[in-house]
């Protein structure tokens, strides 16, 4: 199975436009690790949560309910393999569950 949805939130380029697509991804996750550094200490358990109400309610809206369910499903797949956390820059591989 291949997530290819219609916009960057889930989708998964596996051609000639991967490093690109890869490219993009880094650098939002960049963008995002540094502006975590101007959050107050004592709100930081916080962002964690708070990222991923902003992911799921993001991809609700754009992705819909079921697809949405399901690349939820894939992820805790993933999670719950054991294998160690992708770096910080990187983005979950998704797709080693695939059939």
């Amino acid at each position: 199975m291949r997530f290819t949805g219609s916009n960057c939130l889930t989708r998964v380029v596996v051609d000639d436009g991967f490093d690109l697509e890869i490219g993009q991804l880094q650098s939002v996750m960049e963008r995002i690790q540094q502006s975590l550094r101007d959050i107050p200490l004592s709100q930081r358990e916080y962002i964690a949560n708070a990222l991923l109400n902003v992911a799921v309610t993001r991809m609700l809206r754009e992705e819909g309910a079921v697809h949405t369910a399901t690349i939820l499903v894939r992820l805790g797949d993933v999670v719950s393999a054991g294998n160690d956390a992708p770096h910080a820059e990187r983005a979950i591989d998704l797709s080693q569950f695939d059939s």
